[in-house]
């Protein structure tokens, strides 16, 4: 049966409604309560099971609805079309089961369900979907009274490929947000704080050290441009929008600290900044000409710097800066 008109819209409505979930439990929690409603029902599940059964998923509403181990194995109707099929292997094709009456015969089989008999509900409405071919997942509906109809069955497998869609995104979203964090951490630990440019020119932190710094810098009326600045020894650069609708970001770096450990060292303020200069890639004559000094007194600092960080050409130079905490990548 096609699903059009009104079936499909509030099909859809619901999966949109639920494109907001934080989480997988949650999901499942919201997704199970609007199909109870979408098909009258008066039990359902949500449930993931791996087909080695290491990977368990059950929500039940009501809770005690299903058995309490969604593994066990269960009796099955033996003239069921798809006993034979679900007796040879778990798979991974979308199946479903539906109108088991309580007078048929039985047959106990691993087909990776749930055992609602006991419950004396003898109406039950499977819909099941594979995941990469590792798993079965998927809702199940158990009511007592009227079979399920062919239009509610259909309406479920609809309803099941709209939810596996909004869970796709779901798990695609929370991957994301696990790599952000992690770039988020790791320009921390290089002491880069980040921040995001709002449309209306505001900076909001991202990370701890983007939220310490932006309390010196926020106030700047230069914040919004394309150019690097730096105030009260805190270095800004922005990071243009790398696309439409993708926002402009802000590193932010304490050039105090770096300054502090250059003193522990010995390193005089001129000297710093040479070195600062080299880092950046700049000569000794480029980095001169930005100082306002001979280049014959650069290479003075360059030469102090390599004895008093005890490195023996630049490179080292370098690589001994930022272990000590002079100078960050």
């Amino acid at each position: 049966m096609e699903i059009a008109g009104a079936d499909a819209r509030r099909v859809l409505g619901i999966a949109s409604e639920l494109e907001d979930a934080g989480s997988e439990w949650e999901l499942r929690e919201r997704a199970l309560g609007a199909l109870m409603e979408l098909i009258p029902a008066d039990a359902g599940q949500a449930y993931r099971l791996s087909h080695d059964g290491s990977g368990v998923f059950a929500l039940s509403v009501p809770e005690d609805s299903f058995h309490a181990d969604p593994m066990v194995i269960y009796d099955h109707p033996l003239d069921h079309p798809l006993t034979d099929i679900m007796l040879e292997t778990p798979t991974s094709q979308a199946w479903r089961v539906s109108d088991v009456a309580g007078d048929r015969q039985w047959r106990r089989t691993h087909c990776y369900n749930l055992d609602f008999r006991p419950f004396g509900l003898r109406r039950h409405l499977v819909a099941t979907a594979g995941a990469g071919g590792s798993a079965v997942e998927g809702y199940a509906l158990v009511r007592s009274g009227a079979d399920f109809s062919e239009r509610e069955r259909d309406l479920f497998g609809f309803a099941q490929l709209q939810l596996a869609g909004v869970e796709q995104r779901l798990g695609e979203r929370q991957r994301l947000v696990a790599l952000s964090a992690a770039a988020l951490g790791l320009a921390a630990s290089h002491g880069w704080g980040v921040a995001v440019l709002g449309e209306d020119g505001r900076a909001e932190p991202l990370n701890a050290l983007a939220a310490e710094l932006l309390a010196v810098v926020r106030d700047d009326p230069r914040l919004g441009r394309e150019q690097p600045l730096t105030v009260r020894d805190v270095e800004v650069r922005p990071v243009p929008s790398a696309g439409p609708g993708l926002p402009v970001l802000l590193l932010l770096r304490d050039l105090a600290r770096g300054r502090t450990l250059a003193r522990v060292f010995g390193v005089t303020e001129q000297e710093y900044r040479t070195l600062r200069h080299l880092h950046e890639g700049r000569t000794a004559t480029e980095a001169a000409r930005r100082m306002g000094l001979s280049p014959t007194t650069v290479r003075g600092y360059i030469a102090s710097l390599h004895r008093k960080l005890e490195a023996g050409h630049t490179a080292a130079l370098l690589r001994r800066g930022r272990d000590l905490g002079l100078l960050t990548d």
